[in-house]
């Protein structure tokens, strides 16, 4: 799983993986944090947010409606979790982009996330961070170009 921590060693290296915003599923049942990634990402060019999950039922809904590049899915979400919904939206579709975040240190929640089918993990702490964007644009690349995870 690559995680955003591993991020910034293949950045220079890779080629962009479209010139077309990459779209965006959010995942995430808290209001204010909901709004403050959604704007932060649709800020950035890269990125356009095109459907907001409040349960992890609504997420595999959302997913199936819009087909995005990335879903942003928080694992601690009512009804189906994180995890849960990310197993079921694999069911789907096998190759769909989940990343899932949490604000857990635990590192059986990696690889639950990872057994689920997430590809990509970042701290929750992460979604208010500045390189936000960045990270994720990152771990969607790595993803397009397979690039294994150094760690």
């Amino acid at each position: 799983m690559i995680t955003a921590a591993s991020y910034g060693r293949v950045w220079q290296a890779l080629p962009s993986v479209a010139d077309a915003p990459l779209q965006i599923l959010l995942a995430e049942d808290d209001e204010q944090l909901a709004a403050l990634v959604e704007t932060t990402l649709d800020a950035d060019p890269r990125f356009t947010v095109v459907g907001r999950a409040r349960t992890g039922d609504e997420a595999v809904t959302l997913c199936a409606e819009h087909d995005p590049d990335i879903v942003l899915m928080d694992i601690g979400m009512p009804g189906r979790d994180g995890i849960e919904a990310t197993h079921a939206i694999h069911g789907r579709d096998p190759e769909q982009h989940v990343v899932i975040y949490t604000g857990s240190d635990e590192y059986g929640d990696v690889a639950r996330a990872a057994d689920a089918g997430a590809v990509g993990y970042l701290h929750k702490g992460a979604l208010t961070s500045p390189d936000l964007a960045d990270a994720l644009h990152v771990l969607h690349t790595n993803y397009v170009n397979r690039v294994p995870d150094p760690d």
